[in-house]
């Protein structure tokens, strides 16, 4: 008698095989061409603040992991000194202001004196012609207009030092106003202040970092992809991302790294090539940066933390 069930028992096989193969290829080059990865991390700008002047901490108002908004006071260093290097640079722009006034002062006296040399030395001169005087009475007269006019040379020459010694002393006011406002640390973007060590009573030296904020609207994706799946990748392309926390939320590709380090190709000597003359017979895919901006209308930006690991899937847009 004919069994049915034993005659279709190699044909099940088979399809169970073939499905199975191709199920295998199609993961296969899902797992090897898909644009996507696990490859991938929660990103965000660090900006590290350091004072511009020097001087001991008198008031530190954050704290660690705390959020700020830009513009909002962080630390103040001790403004004594600075605001005393105020006082002495506006009295120091009085002073040259004064000289400047009285320079101004002794032009017009020898602008005056002058003008009367000059006028006597016309007479005189017209007096001689005349015989009225003699040589030595008039080349006196000519004598005080050349003494006359050296005199107001050296005044214009004194109106220009002290002009120039009036614009240093305001540069001066403009450094000592500038060093008293920078004693104030204000944060310079909306953000969280992060692994903060600094203390009140801390000594801050000029460009030693003292607080770090991490800025809050700086928040992407980094995507590290084979270079074998960058040709379905393109800039707007919509992308899901799931973290390890098992939040997830959407992006889209914002840029792709255009390079990264080429480990067989350092420099040598003379900046010729260093070649690596080894062969590897097992070539891998490099990963390529692609960044991911994460959608505005995503709510659970004050949960994201730099550094976390994620899963990536690209959308292929259609050609």
């Amino acid at each position: 008698m004919f069994d049915i069930r034993k005659a279709l028992a190699p044909l099940t096989t088979l399809a169970v095989v073939a499905l199975a193969l191709v199920l295998g290829s199609y993961a296969w080059v899902y797992y090897t061409r898909a644009p996507w990865t696990r490859d991938a991390r929660v990103r965000a700008e660090v900006v590290s603040l350091s004072a511009d002047v020097t001087g001991r901490i008198v008031d530190l108002r954050v704290q660690d992991n705390q959020h700020v908004n830009k513009g909002d006071l962080l630390l103040q260093i001790d403004p004594a000194r600075y605001e005393l290097a105020v006082q002495h640079a506006e009295r120091a722009v009085e002073v040259a202001r004064a000289a400047l006034g009285q320079s101004r002062a002794a032009i017009v006296a020898n602008q005056a004196l002058l003008h009367q040399r000059r006028s006597e030395e016309i007479r005189r001169r017209e007096l001689k012609a005349r015989s009225a005087i003699s040589n030595e009475e008039w080349e006196k007269a000519s004598t005080d207009v050349a003494v006359a006019e050296a005199q107001l040379l050296r005044e214009q020459a004194n109106l220009d030092l002290a002009q120039a010694n009036v614009s240093l002393a305001e540069a001066a006011l403009r450094q000592a106003r500038l060093d008293l406002e920078r004693t104030r640390v204000l944060a310079p973007v909306n953000g969280y202040v992060t692994n903060l060590l600094t203390r009140a009573g801390d000594y801050a030296t000029a460009g030693n970092a003292l607080v770090a904020v991490v800025d809050s609207d700086s928040f992407h994706v980094s995507g590290y992809f084979e270079e074998t799946k960058l040709p379905r990748i393109h800039e707007g392309d919509r992308v899901h991302v799931e973290l390890m926390s098992g939040e997830r939320f959407d992006g889209t590709v914002e840029s792709i790294a255009f390079a990264i380090t080429d480990r067989e190709n350092l420099p040598g000597s003379r900046l010729l090539a260093n070649i690596n003359p080894t062969y590897t017979w097992v070539k891998l895919a490099q990963r390529i940066p692609v960044r991911i901006a994460i959608d505005p209308a995503y709510a659970g930006r004050d949960r994201l933390r730099a550094g976390t690991t994620a899963t990536v899937s690209v959308e292929e847009s259609k050609p």
